[in-house]
């Protein structure tokens, strides 16, 4: 069940008309956080719609999406590979998923996508030692 006080506050919104205004102001922060996700992370392969809430970026020829959300993770920024996302034995590509909507806000956002663009060019961690 629904809280109470959340549709309350939802049926207020609709009939004030501010759901409308909610909805363009949302759809206008996506598509600029979209946007600085395509400038921070230029030169890589990334997919998404203009006014989603997430980015797919497809990682580098001998990249490992495991060990990339390791060391993102590891720096504060925690993302997600595309193994939950598969159904069925076909193996995973070699992305990461990027909630971009997560953040706080734009200047958030830009460090997150800071740290993922150096992890990036970073060379690939040392195999573990036993």
């Amino acid at each position: 069940m629904v809280p109470p006080l959340m549709v309350d506050v939802v049926c207020h919104w609709v009939s004030q008309a501010a759901a409308e205004k909610l909805l363009t102001w949302q759809t206008q922060e996506l598509v600029e956080r979209q946007r600085l996700a395509a400038e921070w992370l230029q030169g890589f392969t990334l997919s998404g719609r203009s006014h989603s809430s997430n980015v797919w970026l497809t990682l580098p020829e001998g990249s490992r999406a495991g060990e990339l959300c390791d060391r993102l993770l590891q720096r504060g920024v925690k993302v997600s590979s595309a193994e939950p996302f598969c159904v069925g034995s076909t193996p995973a590509p070699q992305a990461i998923r990027l909630c971009i909507g997560a953040a706080a806000d734009r200047s958030e956002l830009v460090q997150a996508l800071s740290i993922v663009a150096a992890c990036l060019t970073e060379r690939p961690l040392a195999p573990a030692t036993l």
